[in-house]
């Protein structure tokens, strides 16, 4: 419990109180409700969330394909957990891996594209609210423990007509966000893309293959550095493989993919 005295130094201040990222409430981050303990957000750090929101952004930590992190067809949003320590349960390759190896070295992912989480990524990337991306960047720092500390971080990059008409990629100041938090060198210029592509939304996997086919160019400074490959989320994983096939030609030892969330299967 936190001393009176020292709440009303806050007050005075304007330190008692914050606005809830996701939900816009104001709210204490110095006491919960039950005058307990600071909320706490993705990362275990204090972070811009009131504690109702808190467990709104819990990780997923089910069953998922180790390769392209898709998760059983049955599982959704209520199978969740509140752990975010616990290792994800183990299950085999899914059918399109078993066909097909992913290009990538590596591969974490903090959610599924579901409610809350889906929510904050929409109004990231369509109602552009950059004030989101510390909040999303903590997520990928909590699911980022399991990978190995690369060379350097970079996005997926738009083109740049896209960029023009957009305004910012949400990749990148995913990536910025990580980078804030890690003090790891972010190389956008390692990756850029080449060939305009319509949007993904919408197709079938098929053709988001041929959408983004020889879409990327990777720089020669790539070679031999040790790269996480940064998105919002992944559907197929069409946009995520071209780019570390194209990192790949250039030289990099290893590409692993890291990404905020992950569209679960709905056949």
């Amino acid at each position: 419990m936190i001393p009176g005295f020292l709440r009303r130094w806050c007050r005075a201040l304007g330190l008692s109180q914050t606005r809830c990222a996701h939900c816009l409430r104001p709210f204490s981050p110095l006491e919960t409700a039950s005058g307990a303990s600071p909320a706490t957000g993705p990362g275990g750090a204090a972070a811009p969330l009131c504690p109702e929101c808190c467990l709104l952004f819990l990780p997923y930590n089910g069953p998922r394909c180790p390769r392209c992190g898709l998760p059983p067809v049955e599982i959704g949003t209520d199978k969740q957990t509140a752990d975010a320590s616990s290792r994800p349960a183990p299950l085999s390759r899914c059918g399109q891996c078993l066909q097909e190896e992913p290009p990538w070295d590596g591969l974490a992912c903090y959610g599924l594209y579901e409610g809350a989480l889906r929510d904050a990524l929409l109004r990231l990337k369509f109602g552009g609210e950059l004030s989101l991306a510390p909040l999303l960047g903590a997520c990928l720092l909590e699911a980022s423990r399991c990978l190995p500390r690369p060379d350097a971080l970079l996005a997926v990059p738009q083109h740049p007509a896209h960029l023009r008409r957009r305004g910012f990629n949400q990749a990148h100041e995913l990536a910025k966000a990580l980078h804030r938090l890690t003090g790891l060198p972010l190389r956008p210029e390692l990756l850029h893309r080449v060939k305009p592509a319509p949007p993904q939304a919408g197709l079938a996997a098929a053709q988001r293959r041929r959408n983004v086919r020889r879409a990327f160019q990777a720089a020669p400074d790539a070679a031999n550095l040790c790269l996480w490959l940064i998105d919002d989320v992944m559907t197929t994983g069409s946009t995520l493989a071209e780019a570390c096939r194209a990192l790949r030609a250039a030289g990099a030892r290893e590409t692993r993919v890291l990404f905020v969330a992950r569209t679960p299967r709905r056949d």
